[in-house]
């Protein structure tokens, strides 16, 4: 019997999009209903935590945290997990990659918010990633571009996740996906995964997968109980470490759901499958 729903965010329970209310209400009558009649549901993306409470306040019920794709696990409030990549890491990687390869720029998440850094501090890259953030509404999260935040947090703040952009065409998404395998062979201790047109970075242990692995250790949670739900390659850790209830919605790439199980087209029809687990 399925007792925990552990679902990605953007693209998943986000799936389609409500720009007044982050679910539509399809999405959130489902998971109300599964948390009512006793089911337990696990916020898993790689955005923070603090937006992750966000989204909890509007289903209006309790939920676990993991935030950072793995990197941090909240639950009721109670920090189970904080794990940032060291310094010594992030400064590494940061230097090989931004010197040998072309990006439109990179991403710092910390526990305030996001750090945007261009390539020579392009200012028609920093207004773009302005305008696309506040487009987003709702669906922002906190972010600062000025050169000078972006040192004061490199420098003096715990990174959680450090997100390389690739481009913004669909030929850059495959570009991606080649980049990743490349930085996940050449630093055996992160984490490293693709989602798009961008490459996110954690530190060893913090992928979605592992970190939900984690929880159920904590909490004592037979892992045939739980569910997994995603549509992205950052979701495909999940799909290993929980296969055999594993979901992953039709939209998503093709390469990433041949990890899962089973193939939805809409969030809601989980439904349809749990109701006979």
């Amino acid at each position: 019997m399925i007792k925990y729903l552990a679902t990605d965010l953007d693209g998943t329970l986000f799936y389609p999009r409500d720009r007044k209310n982050y679910l539509s209400k399809a999405n959130l009558f489902f998971v109300q209903s599964f948390i009512d009649n006793g089911g337990k549901l696990i916020l898993v993306s790689g955005r923070s935590v603090e937006f992750g409470e966000r989204v909890v306040k509007k289903i209006g019920r309790e939920a676990t945290i993991i935030g950072y794709n793995g990197a941090v696990i909240s639950d009721k409030g109670e920090i189970l997990k904080r794990n940032p990549i060291p310094k010594e890491d992030l400064n590494a990687i940061l230097a090989e990659v931004c010197s040998t390869y072309k990006m439109v720029g990179w991403m710092l998440f910390c526990d305030d918010g996001i750090y945007f850094k261009s390539p020579k501090n392009n200012r028609l890259s920093v207004l773009a990633m302005k305008v696309y953030n506040h487009s987003q509404k709702i669906y922002a999260e906190n972010m600062y571009s000025k050169e000078s935040e972006y040192e004061n947090a490199l420098k003096n703040k715990d990174v959680y996740k450090l997100m390389f952009m690739v481009g913004i065409t669909q030929k850059k998404q495959r570009e991606a996906q080649d980049f990743n395998r490349i930085l996940r062979n050449a630093y055996e201790s992160l984490e490293c995964a693709w989602s798009n047109q961008v490459i996110e970075i954690t530190e060893k242990g913090s992928s979605k997968g592992k970190s939900i692995l984690e929880y159920c250790k904590l909490k004592n949670i037979n892992k045939e109980e739980v569910a997994v739900v995603g549509d992205s390659g950052n979701d495909i850790t999940m799909f290993k470490e929980f296969p055999n209830n594993s979901f992953c919605m039709q939209h998503g790439p093709a390469s990433v759901h041949k990890y899962a199980k089973y193939t939805i087209s809409k969030f809601e029809d989980l439904s349809r499958y749990l109701s006979k687990k």
